[in-house]
């Protein structure tokens, strides 16, 4: 019997296969493609035949597709005994950290340990002189039935998102904001009016003046390709029609924007760095566009600035429990941390920690205090069809007690999350570090990939660690509806990160182990030795329970995912590598000229 047949087998066991149990025929040939690896099963003949008769629907060209990559990748490997006999062949850090979570714990806090920390000057005085606070606004059409009348904008505004309306998706994102949905449930509105809040007591605390404004900077990336001409238009629309921001001041780059800034500011722009510079596409573009920002914006409008901050719109900082439980506020965080400083990591290696992380807690935890981690590891009863194969809320759940709500200052991170993290524009010249443009999910984990694959002067750029620097995070509260929609992509996006991150790992220049180790235990236990295998499986497995919209539109999106690993993706790594040093090298070159200032200037909103 081969490695795949026992792994089936297992699945066999513990799953009620039944090809009368499907929800439609995308779901029936998942049960059947498991009821074909068992001779002895009941329904043995009728799957063969159902998949006989269906050799070109999606869910079996994905499967055809990756058979050959899994007989290789499971070549000389046997199925491991025990209780947990397929997370030892798709998930060995989870049993881990399940069975002994103590050793794990110890062995977190010994390789994120710094020594002989040398504290930089203050690399932050002023925060809103010096800090370019950014956050990513994600776009889809409207949601089924809801009307989009109330918006009073020009005609040319609604056709071209009637236009959007009749294009096919393009882009999938967690939980984009619908064009027209009620201002409750807004995220953008809902971040940015918590964020003004916030600053009001800064003035207070006399770390912003009463007439300074910080500077946010929102990329605006879209699901379908239209929305990209109407985006800053929208959202200015909606800022100055519900919110009165006394403290801020907001910059939208949609698509348009950015290919206006090329235009202007470098019109000699090769196609690596047009690949790079700009946020349609998979979250990985926007979110190192977020930090690349930041230099341009020093050189056109703002030269004092000296780092860029990244938040998410469905994140609050709760000033009050912050000074109650930490004595800092925000600022204050920000300006009494170790950003900037050198130090020696767990290998004997230089680092400088050019990087700040911080953390989130989620709004219905909030009671219980500003440190209590925001994923919980499974309690034995928890576990998701999939975790059977797979189970990563094991690793990220101590990652997550160790690493970002640790209340030592002597950390390096390597887990950090999508909003609370920094970077030094120092540290973008030196290191350009980046998240690969084809990165679907985790960005925030992949961006470290390429700081440690490039170290300058033996030294490597890591992340500090602020103990309580600690967001509230509130999706849940008001996102409902949106979070429902886009919970089949999000799914599949887990699916493609196993995919694109070991692939990305297999060419990276430390190696795959030594980088899974690196990322020990959380983001490591989604860099697999068996990636294509454990997506193939995985993704029947789930199918077997989901319906069409799930199924087949999955499988397309595995099959184009499955053929860039196979064909394009370490040469998209080098061209994203040529493309930001063509970047900050033109940057540091060259003066912006006038009309790339005029560009630049007209992304801020005009909100009076």
């Amino acid at each position: 019997m081969s490695l795949l047949n026992q792994i089936s087998q297992q699945l066999i066991n513990q799953n009620q296969f039944s090809i009368h149990k499907a929800a439609d025929l995308s779901s029936a040939l998942c049960h059947a493609w498991f009821i074909s690896q068992d001779p002895s099963h009941t329904e043995h003949a009728q799957a063969l035949d159902l998949i006989d008769r269906h050799q070109s629907h999606p869910v079996l060209e994905f499967a055809a597709l990756c058979l050959p990559a899994i007989e290789e990748e499971l070549k000389g490997r046997t199925l491991p005994q025990g209780e947990h006999a397929l997370w030892a062949l798709f998930s060995p850090e989870a049993i881990e950290c399940e069975t002994e979570p103590k050793q794990v714990r110890e062995k977190i806090q010994a390789k994120r340990t710094i020594t002989q920390l040398e504290n930089a000057s203050q690399a932050i005085t002023n925060v809103a002189d010096q800090l370019l606070l950014t956050s990513n606004v994600l776009l889809g059409i409207p949601l089924k039935g809801d009307s989009v009348e109330h918006i009073k904008l020009s005609e040319k505004f609604h056709q071209t998102l009637a236009k959007a309306q009749a294009e096919d998706q393009e882009y999938w994102y967690d939980h984009p904001i619908p064009v027209g949905i009620s201002s409750e449930e807004n995220e953008i509105l809902y971040g940015i009016k918590h964020l003004d809040r916030a600053l009001a007591t800064e003035v207070e605390r006399g770390n912003l003046r009463a007439d300074q404004k910080l500077t946010v900077a929102l990329s605006c990336s879209v699901t379908h390709p239209s929305l990209a001409h109407i985006a800053k238009e929208y959202v200015e629309y909606e800022i100055r029609t519900h919110l009165n921001l006394k403290h801020i001041e907001v910059a939208v780059f949609g698509e348009d924007e950015c290919l206006a800034i090329l235009a202007e500011g470098f019109p000699q722009a090769s196609k690596d760095l047009k690949g790079v510079f700009g946020v349609n596409g998979s979250y990985g573009r926007h979110y190192t566009f977020l930090k690349a920002i930041a230099p341009l914006w020093q050189k056109g409008i703002k030269p004092s600035l000296k780092a860029t901050f990244k938040i998410d719109l469905d994140q609050v900082f709760e000033q009050s429990m912050l000074i109650e439980e930490t004595g800092k506020s925000f600022f204050e965080h920000i300006m009494q941390s170790n950003w900037g400083a050198n130090g020696i990591d767990a290998d004997g290696n230089k680092v400088h920690l050019g990087m700040l992380g911080g953390g989130l807690v989620n709004e219905t935890d909030a009671h219980k205090g500003l440190f209590t981690a925001d994923v919980k590891a499974p309690n034995g009863k928890d576990y998701a069809i999939f975790e059977q194969l797979f189970c990563a809320r094991w690793p990220q759940a101590l990652s997550t007690e160790e690493e970002i709500i640790s209340k030592r200052k002597d950390l390096q991170r390597v887990h950090v999350t999508g909003g609370t993290n920094g970077i030094l524009l120092d540290s973008l010249y030196k290191f350009r570090p980046y998240t690969p443009t084809f990165i679907h999910r985790a960005e925030d984990q992949a961006f470290i990939l390429s700081a440690l694959a490039n170290p300058v002067d033996d030294q490597y750029l890591v992340y500090s660690h602020q103990p309580g620097l600690i967001m509230r995070h509130d999706k849940e509260a008001f996102a409902g509806r949106v979070m429902e929609v886009a919970e089949a992509g999000k799914v599949l996006g887990d699916i493609e990160r196993v995919l694109l991150f070991s692939t990305y790992a297999k060419h990276h220049p430390l190696g795959l182990e030594a980088l899974k180790d690196k990322l020990y235990p959380f983001t490591g236990t989604f860099v697999s030795q068996t990636p294509v295998t454990l997506a193939l499986v995985r993704f029947l497995l789930e199918g077997s329970f989901k319906d069409a919209e799930y199924s087949e539109s999955g499988a397309n999106r595995l099959i184009k995912c499955f053929n860039y690993c196979q064909n394009s993706l370490q040469d998209e790594v080098h061209s994203n590598q040529r493309g930001w040093d063509e970047y900050y090298q033109l940057l540091m070159n060259t003066e912006l000229n006038q009309a790339t200032q005029f560009v630049l200037h007209e992304c801020l909103l005009t909100l009076e």
